[in-house]
């Protein structure tokens, strides 16, 4: 099987991502030999703090495409942002100032931590009321949607879409916040992973350690749809199931 990984900042030198080429080019090695033969590239988007310009973002992709190219030619390479939401962003998004996943209607979309449920709902209803596909980024994190099921349920079916980030599977039963992740996977929310790579540390692209877990408790075919099915819609802009 060969894996997409939707969320991580391997571009160079465009956010708090990799800082160089080097390291752009170990982090793509890694997710090779992790498996992962498809990368959505999405540095930040954060209205009037970025390092470029949409059009110089496209070129430095182009150029990065072209390098890892040379070197793993069935890897493929695609880009988006992770957009920190705040008011103002649907107006950026028409204004064609944010790269959306892969130039479609889907956007991946990040908040603060500690924002507000009714905040996030808001967000979600501005933005597929301007006719984007929202991605909530690292749902996991939010501390509203902690155990609230009702409120998962809520935004899904207002044709939000979940990513989590793989590692945060990582978890013993004294975990709260694996157990609450591990829910999440298993009963069905979550429509996409990603490894939120930004370094070859802490935060490096590996997938096998957490892909061992979902084998097991959820299936070879939730696998492939959260791996592979789900990113190709997404990237031909189709509806998800």
């Amino acid at each position: 099987m060969e894996y997409y990984d939707i969320h991580n900042h391997i571009l160079p030198g465009v956010d708090d991502g990799s800082q160089s080429l080097e390291e752009s080019m170990a982090m793509i090695d890694i997710a090779y030999r992790e498996g992962t033969r498809n990368l959505v590239l999405t540095p930040h988007y954060m209205r009037g703090r970025n390092k470029y310009t949409r059009e110089e973002l496209r070129g430095r992709f182009v150029d990065f495409q072209d390098k890892v190219r040379d070197k793993y030619p069935d890897i493929k390479l695609y880009l988006g942002n992770e957009i920190l939401y705040e008011e103002g962003v649907e107006e950026d998004l028409r204004a064609g100032l944010i790269q959306t996943m892969n130039d479609t209607k889907y956007v991946l979309v990040e908040f603060n931590i500690r924002i507000s449920y009714n905040q996030i709902y808001q967000a979600v209803r501005k933005l597929v009321g301007a006719r984007y596909r929202p991605i909530i980024a690292h749902v996991e994190r939010y501390r509203s949607l902690f155990k609230h099921v009702d409120r998962i349920e809520e935004l899904i079916g207002m044709e939000a879409a979940l990513q989590m980030n793989i590692s945060s599977v990582y978890g013993g039963l004294l975990d709260d916040d694996a157990r609450w992740c591990k829910k999440l996977v298993k009963e069905g929310y979550i429509s996409f992973f990603g490894t939120d790579a930004h370094d070859l540390e802490s935060r490096a692209p590996y997938i096998q350690d957490y892909l061992g877990w979902i084998r097991k408790k959820c299936g070879e075919e939730a696998i492939e749809e959260m791996f592979v099915t789900n990113p190709e819609k997404m990237l031909r802009n189709e509806y998800l199931e």
